[in-house]
Order: structure tokens, then sequence, then C-alpha cells
């Protein structure tokens, strides 16, 4: 049973409360339960009532130890009791002044019980006891309260780490609070591997304790939810009441836009601790999302109304709404945070982050530094100044709304491309959408995905993401990264450019599926290649009974599911269909109108409501619009396959058998052609993979049509029916680097120019870092007499360190002979520097010069 206590003295404590209290102590008198045996039976069971009761009983009328005081004043602060807990703690410290456990725990009693200059002075207290102290006569109990004093104090918390909680650790094993302690902190400072390798250790050694187990769910939180909420389940089965793990619950909720979900989790909090300051503050959070200010500046006050100047609360909050990408809030929050407490170092580092988020660098990069310098463990900031270190080699590229940061070589061999797309995007996307970028909007490549990741999240990890847009800023990985692989980065960077667009028209009030639902139509509409497709995975999803279509409800969740990212890509295909979906129902003007009401703060329940129907109406009819996209996929097809186990997958003359009985099997077909194509059968494996191709044309997956045929023919030598298969593929698909490198090849050979510049085009698009497509485009460029643009080519292959240098100088020399002489004479002489027998060369050198005045020969010896 749970008792709600009121914010009144415990001398006032109704009559039923006090018989409850008097079989409890009965219940210690009689069984002689100590301290440690009551904490087992009551409070790691979520009966705070009861055990505050026993504790009372105890010092009341037999025993006056300390452990009694400490069991009960972590009981007072578990139902709210801030002001009395204080008041009990004032009294305790001064009658055990040598436990340090205890006045540790006192300190935050009274501090949370508004009592900051009493907190102050057992502080001192502690750090006197400390100073005096013979190190090595301390138990763990001592080492874990005076470290933990020191850390209040504002000592480097690594040494504390290290000298202290690591120390009690070792000492005794089987001593929770100091796993606890050393988890804490390295969870505060985001060192996940390090809080995981504790609490693992602390689980061996203690068990499956509830606390080890909220450690491990705040430990896998912010990179695997599924991980986390099973340690969440395992732990509010032992104690329903745990205020953590249930705030846990409600962060996950708001995370995922449930956010009645979250009210009803602080609900819940409520009947345990109707006082609890970070409960209030969740409740806050949530308002201010919603933009109902008067419920959410009233949560707040409750969250302050103990301590007002706790930084917890604002940061939290801050924290919160920027996570919804409304950074200018969240800056306004971390700034009261900071107010409270102008050394309180998570506001300070999440307000640094938010400003780079906002592109307002010099103010933002200043407060990382100081987060850095006072506190060398804290990992974003020490990750966030590597970047910053790095970011110092970046050439900075402007034009129009734009700015562009990235590496020097990069810059030079894309950077103009990148400009041009960002500009078309601006117009074709702001036009449509009715909103244009106030300020100038901030791009930066990342060669190394750890970089972008530190840049995009203040912490390494993040290997799926290939790019982010936080409205004014932009990140991504580079096209040349190996994150990168075989993605389209120009798509990429349409779909984030598209998220600028949304945020800014919704004031940054657009639901998670809704910014990325547009953001992959609109990646389709530009190139019907790229973007989410539907797909024999998606198909099956789809039609399968017990999974269907994504409901609305559930669609943001999905796309943070990172731990699954095949269920992650059917959430972004999804999102796009349901845009689709709202598009074809209701109009395109629709979609617009609701981003208009999303920008007046309206809910999105609501607008659906007025703009198109009821939440349940829409799922159904979504629901029936996917499973019709799902059945025209490739409809002349046979999708039935034989079971994951059945013996049949693995033979080749069994898979030749079944194709006969089934002959428009996708999955027959397919395994007909990998094995024939596994045993160099490369006239018998056309048929198959042309039949594949006409039945399933789009198919673009690993093992689609287009690849077989292509690898038939050209093993058979047959290069136009080569051609036309990878031309094929090319154009189903937005990034296959095989294809485009093989058409190039092919192209260049037969000297089909335009054809040839075209591959190049698809291929700069996956990767403008490799010397083949510049190549191509620059001799495409001279059959096809475009000296611009092959000029412009060949300088990118000298970017690329070409294993014919003297070649491309000479290509060079002839373009820039009329065009530019004096580059034309430099050029030359550095193909002759690279090859002195280059004849050509020579022929042009003195031809150059032949015509050449004595400006342009002045003008080259001074360059």
């Amino acid at each position: 049973m749970i008792f709600r206590f009121p914010k009144r003295s415990l001398a006032l404590l109704c009559p039923l409360l006090v018989a409850v209290a008097v079989v409890a102590s009965a219940q210690y008198f009689r069984y002689g339960m100590a301290p440690e045996e009551v904490e087992a039976a009551y409070f790691e069971k979520g009966d705070y009532a009861n055990c505050l009761q026993i504790c009372n009983q105890a010092t009341r009328y037999q025993d006056t130890g300390s452990e009694w005081e400490k069991l009960a004043l972590r009981s007072m602060r578990e139902v709210g009791l801030y002001e009395d807990a204080a008041t009990r703690a004032l009294d305790a410290a001064e009658r055990f002044p040598k436990d340090f456990e205890l006045l540790v725990l006192a300190e935050r009693a009274l501090r949370e019980g508004g009592q900051v200059e009493e907190a102050a002075k057992v502080l001192t207290t502690l750090n006197e006891a400390a100073k005096s102290a013979d190190r090595k006569k301390l138990n763990a109990e001592q080492l874990t309260a005076l470290g933990q004093t020191a850390l209040l104090l504002g000592a480097e918390p690594k040494l504390v780490l290290g000298s202290f909680f690591t120390a009690a650790r070792k000492l005794e094993p089987e001593y929770l609070p100091g796993h606890l302690a050393a988890a804490e902190l390295s969870l505060e400072k985001r060192d996940y591997a390090l809080a995981e390798k504790t609490l693992l250790e602390a689980q061996k050694a203690l068990g499956e304790r509830v606390d080890i187990l909220y450690g491990l769910a705040r430990t896998y939180f912010p990179t695997d939810r599924e991980r986390a909420q099973s340690f969440l389940e395992r732990l509010l089965a032992k104690n329903p009441s745990y205020v953590p793990a249930l705030l846990l619950n409600a962060e996950h909720a708001i995370d995922t836009e449930k956010y009645d979900t979250a009210l009803e989790v602080c609900a819940l909090i409520h009947q345990t601790n109707p006082e609890h300051p970070m409960t209030w503050a969740t409740e806050a959070a949530v308002h201010y999302i919603r933009d109902d200010t008067q419920k959410a500046d009233a949560a707040r006050e409750r969250a302050l109304a103990h301590w007002d100047g706790n930084p917890r609360i604002d940061h939290f909050i801050g924290t919160k709404i920027s996570q919804k990408r409304r950074f200018e809030e969240g800056v306004s929050f971390q700034r009261k945070a900071l107010e409270k407490d102008p050394g309180y170092i998570p506001a300070k580092a999440e307000l640094g982050q938010d400003l780079l988020r906002l592109g307002q660098n010099e103010e933002g990069w200043r407060l990382i530094e100081e987060v850095q310098k006072a506190d060398g463990y804290n990992v974003t900031a020490f990750n966030m100044m590597k970047l910053h270190d790095h970011l110092q080699g970046f050439e900075t590229l402007e034009r129009g709304n734009f700015v562009l940061r990235l590496p020097t070589k990069e810059a030079a061999l894309y950077g103009q491309r990148a400009l041009d797309l960002l500009e078309e995007a601006e117009k074709v996307l702001g036009e449509k959408y009715g909103y244009r970028p106030k300020l100038p909007v901030a791009v930066e490549f990342f060669p190394e995905q750890q970089d972008f990741a530190i840049r995009t999240l203040g912490m390494p990890g993040g290997l799926g993401l290939l790019g982010a847009c936080f409205g004014a800023v932009v990140t991504m990985n580079s096209p040349g990264s190996l994150v990168s692989g075989e993605s389209n980065w120009e798509s990429t960077l349409w779909h984030e450019f598209c998220h600028t667009i949304t945020l800014g028209a919704t004031r940054h009030r657009i639901p998670r599926w809704l910014t990325e639902g547009i953001s992959v139509y609109e990646e389709a509409l530009r190139n019907p290649a790229c973007g989410h497709r539907m797909n024999p995975t998606f198909r099956d999803m789809i039609l399968d009974e017990e999974h269907g279509p994504i409901p609305l409800a559930e669609l943001s969740a999905a796309l943070l599911a990172y731990n699954d990212p095949q269920f992650v890509n059917f959430a972004y295909f999804q999102a796009r269909q349901v845009v689709e979906f709202l598009i074809d129902t209701y109009g395109q003007n629709t979609v617009r109108d609701i981003l208009v009401d999303l920008s007046k703060g309206l809910e999105m329940d609501a607008i659906l409501g007025k703009r198109c129907a009821r939440i349940d109406l829409i799922d159904k009819a979504f629901a029936e619009y996917s499973r019709k996209q799902a059945l025209a996929l490739a409809p002349k097809l046979d999708w039935e396959e034989p079971e994951e186990d059945s013996p049949l997958r693995q033979d080749p003359v069994g898979i030749a058998a079944y194709l006969k009985s089934h002959p428009t099997s996708f999955w027959a077909l397919t395994a007909h052609c990998k094995a024939l194509v596994a045993e160099e059968k490369w006239a018998d494996a056309v048929a198959p993979a042309e039949k594949l191709v006409a039945l399933y044309p789009g198919y673009d997956g690993p093992d689609n049509g287009h690849y077989f045929l292509a690898l038939a023919h050209r093993n058979q030598g047959n290069l136009d029916a080569e051609r036309e298969a990878l031309l094929g593929w090319a154009q189903a698909s937005g990034d296959a680097p095989f294809a485009y490198q093989r058409l190039m090849e092919i192209d260049r050979e037969q000297e089909n120019w335009a054809s040839l510049a075209q591959a190049a085009e698809w291929q700069l698009a996956i990767n403008p870092l490799l010397d083949a497509p510049h190549r191509a485009l620059a001799y495409a460029g001279l059959a096809l007499e475009k000296e611009d643009a092959a000029r412009s080519a060949f300088e990118n292959v000298l970017l690329l360190d070409p294993v014919d240098p003297a070649e491309i100088h000479f290509q060079l020399g002839r373009l820039n002979l009329t065009h530019d002489p004096p580059a034309a004479r430099r050029h030359i002489l550095e193909a002759l520097e690279e090859s002195p027998r280059f004849r050509e060369a020579h022929k042009l050198l003195l031809q150059i010069n032949a015509n050449a005045t004595t400006a342009d020969v002045e003008t080259t010896s001074d360059q």
C-alpha cells in the first residue's frame, strides 16, 4: 500500500496512518529487524511510507543509530517530505557528525528542502573531515561519501572516480553505493561504456538490485531503447513505485511524441510523491512542447517550490524542448538554469551545443571550451573540442543564403555542385511549402563519421545516419566517407534541406513522422530512383497480419528504433506513404495548410481532424491504401517461397524444379539466377534474368535482374546487351555505383559521349572523390566541345593525384591555349616536368612560346 503524505509536519499524521505505523513497528519489534532488513523488505519494494514509520518507531523507542536516520531521510525524500527531511537532517547532522554517509544525505535533504545555507555548512563540515581523515583507514562507505562531497565542492571528476569511488569498489565489492556513485558519475559525463562495465560488475557481485537495473537502463537509453525498456520492466516488477524508472518511461514517451502517456506516468508518480521536482519538470516540458504556457508555468513553479535555486529543472525542460529541434526556446531555459547556478556544467554544455545548432558558433564554442576546462572528464566537451580543432582546416564557401564548410580538397571537388543543389532546393521547396529561411543556412560536411556524430549527437555513434538537420544548420557525412558507402549524397542533402523548410514553416513544431515523410517524399519527386520505395521486404511487412502498416500514433517512435535498422527503414517508407496518402486523398494544399496550423501551436490530432479525418479513420484508410500499393508491386510475380529452413533453398537442382512448377516465383527466379551465375552458366542465366527484369523492372536490390543480366552478357562478350542491362539498373536505382562505373567504361570505349557524361553525373552523386567520373566528364566535354566543363573536370582530376599527371596537365594546357595562355604554359611545363620526353607537350610549348607576348611570358615567370 502506498500512502500520500500531505505537505505538513509528521506530527500531524492522520490516525489511520498512525495505526498502520503501530502495526509496522510491532512487526519490527517482534522480529527484531535491522535497518538493512527493513530496507530490503519495504524500501526496495517501494513501500516507502511504512519504511519511514518503522524508522520513526525505531529511533523513538529503541534504536538511536545513524543507520535508521539514513534510511528515514531516504524514505522521506521518496514520499516528498522535503521540508520535514531538511529539519530532520539538521538534527541528524548534529548528532552524527562523524558519519560521512549521513552527512551527505543530510546535505542533499537540506538543499532539496530549500535550506541552502545550512547545506553549505554541512558541506564545510564534510570537507574539514576529509582533510583530517587518514585515507588508508577509510572504509568503502566513507570513501564513497567523501568522493560525493569532493564532487559537490568542484573537484576534478576523473580524480574523484579513481581516488574515491574505484578505491571503494575495490575495498568492498559488495558495497552497492560505491558502484552506484561510480556509475552515476560516468553517466553524467556520458561515458556509457564505463558506466555499463561498472554496473555489470555490480550486478555480478550483488545480483539484480533495482538501483543497478535503473543504471543499466540509463546506460542504454540513448542508443538502444528496447534494451533499456527491458531493464525498466524488470525493475518495476520488483518496485512499481521506483520514481526514476517511471520518469525514464515518461521521458521516452515525450521523445516518441506520446505526450498524454507521459502525463499519465507523471500522475502515477504523484500517487507516491506528489512533490517530486523532476516529475513536475517533466509535466512542464510536455506543456511547453504543446505550447500550453499556462499549465507549463504552473508545473515549473511546482518543480521549484521546495528549492527555487535548483538548476536541474530548467536544464531538463530546455533539453527536452531542444530535442524537438526548438533550440531557441531550449537556449532560454539553459540560460535560466545558469542564472540559478552559473557553474552548473550540464546546462552550460547543453547551451553551447544548442547555440552551435543555431549557427551561433562564437558563443557556442566558447561555452564548450569553458566546460572542458572546468571538467576534464566531460566526454561531450572533450569530443567537441577535438572536433573544433578539426574544423580549423575546413574551407568556407558562401553563396546567396548558404554557407558551406568542408575540407579544402572536397570544397574544390563538389562544393559548387552542393551550392547549386541547395539553391535549387530553396527555390523548389520554398515555393511549394511557403517558407524561405530568414538566416543563412550552414551546411557542414565531415569526412570522418565520428566527427559527424559528435557534431550531430555530441558523442560518437550514429552509424546509420547520413545527414541531420537542426533548422539553420545541416550536418552531412562526406560523400567519400566510409559510412556513406554507396548512398546518394545529393539525394540526402535534398532530404535534409527539406527539413529546414518544414521545420521553419511550422516554427519547429512538426511531428517527426511528418517532417521525415515530407523529406522522403520530396527526395523521390526530385529523383524517382531515390527515396525509400516499395520493395519485397516492405511488401511482406505491410501484408503480414501480425505486423501491417504502422499506425500514426506509433510512427514517430518507429523512426527512433535505431537498434532495428530494417524497421527504421520501413518507418521512413511508411512516413513517405502517409504523406502520399494525404496528398492523394486531400490534396497538396492540405499538407501545406497542416504546416500552417502546426506553426500556430495546434495539436496534430486536432489539425488532422479538422483538415482530414479522425486519426482512427485515417489509420484505417491508410492501411488499405498501403496494402493496395503492396499488392500492386510486380503483380504478375508469385511471392510465395519455401520456409526459411527448407533444404530446397540450398539445392540448385531443386530450385530449378521448383521454378518449372512456379514459373513466376520471385524467390525461384532470383535463386536460380544466383545458382547459374555461381556455376558460370552465363548463357543459361540470360532467360531467367530477363524474366525477372520484365516482371519487376524497378527492383534495385542486390540480386536484381538487371545485375544478373549484365553479368551474363558481359561474360559472353555481348557489350551492347550488357550496356542495356546496366542502363536499366542505373535508371532504377539512385545508388548503383557498380552499374555507373561499368557504364562509363563501356561508353568511353564506344565513344558514347553524352551517355558517358550522364553515367559520370550519376557516379558523382554517389562519390565525387573518385577519379573516374571526373575523368569521364573531362573527356566527354572534349568530345562534345564543352570546354568549360572539360577544363573544370580535368582540374578536379588533378586534385585527386592522378596516375598520369602529365596527360592531365597537357589537356589543361590545350584547353587554356586561348582561354588563359599563361595557365596553358604553366600546365605544359608541369607536364614536361612529369614526363620530359612528352613530344606533344613539347610541340604545344613551342606553339605557346611563338604566340606568347612579352607580357604573357613575364606573367608566367612571376608565377
